[in-house]
């Protein structure tokens, strides 16, 4: 019996001191009260309802469009003027995008992938009567720390500024697109194989990759193997990109608006569809020397 009223007196004890606390505690411990936000540990969130404004084209402004042009996606406080160096020659269109929507972590001013694709679709969209005979796309440059954006652009191995000059228009006009980056061998050895069989969970994007497909294609033709150098650096006739509809364009970005993947694994599927999207086969690799041969002239 005593030690039934021990453990009641205790019990009473405990919730009494926990009121005590919540009563006269830091605001945040009180029920329903929420932590106050520290930068860089809160996942982003997106709006709810997200507020929908599709793109749709400019009407055609009559004045002659430009030859050349590089579509760049920049940070806010990136700097891009190292392409005012490419003028008159190539034109620029810089788009900004603010990175604390990737913000996941200290730290992680990671460029959101997901964005790229929108501001490259966006861009599209908009100019679609207006433009150039030839665009460069551009995503925002990501320099190891300490190391300036404009110090990064002027490296050596990833030199794109000076590879730009030497572009060859005339094999662009014929081909229609080209990846920046020439593919080594073992780039396109990993394939990406949507029917793989046994399905590789650790392989998040070609699980990912039949149901994209059909959202992003409307169709479900698709292919049994993938393959070509991934990233968002790459340039494009004019004649290639009119090859698809305004419709087209629009119906990739309401899926990219839409879909309920992370922004990095839907960034990341453009990454690795931007030459279908653009006309090439699935499974684009071009031998790497030829690649520089005919689209840098380094033969």
């Amino acid at each position: 019996m005593r030690g039934r009223i021990a453990s009641i007196v205790a019990a009473a004890t405990v919730l009494l001191i926990i009121i005590a606390l919540l009563i006269t505690g830091p605001g945040s411990w009180r029920i329903g009260a929420s932590l106050p936000s520290v930068p860089g540990h809160r996942p982003y969130q997106k709006p709810d309802p997200l507020p929908w404004n599709p793109p749709s084209p400019k009407e055609q402004s009559g004045d002659p469009a430009a030859g050349r042009l590089v579509v760049k996606v920049a940070l806010e406080n990136e700097d891009a003027s190292w392409i005012d160096s490419l003028f008159p020659t190539w034109r620029k269109d810089v788009i900004t995008i603010n990175h604390a929507f990737s913000n996941l972590h200290e730290g992680g001013r990671r460029v959101d992938k997901g964005r790229i694709a929108n501001a490259y679709l966006a861009w599209i969209i908009e100019n679609f009567n207006n433009l150039p005979e030839i665009a460069v796309f551009l995503p925002p440059a990501q320099p190891k720390k300490g190391v300036s954006a404009t110090s990064f652009w002027k490296g050596s191995s990833s030199n794109l500024k000076n590879e730009i000059s030497g572009l060859q228009v005339a094999f662009i006009e014929s081909s229609g697109y080209a990846n920046l980056r020439c593919p080594s061998q073992a780039t396109c050895n990993d394939l990406i194989l949507p029917f793989r069989d046994p399905v590789n969970e650790f392989r998040t994007l070609e699980v990912a990759m039949p149901r994209a497909w059909k959202g992003i294609f409307g169709n479900i033709t698709v292919p049994v193997e993938l393959a070509t150098p991934p990233g968002a650096e790459f340039v494009v006739s004019k004649a290639q990109i009119q090859k698809r509809s305004v419709d087209e364009y629009l119906n990739f970005w309401t899926w990219l608006n839409k879909t309920k993947m992370d922004d990095d694994t839907a960034g990341l599927v453009f990454e690795h569809l931007w030459h279908v999207v653009f006309g090439r086969d699935p499974k684009f690799c071009p031998e790497e020397k030829t690649c520089e041969c005919e689209l840098y002239g380094k033969c």
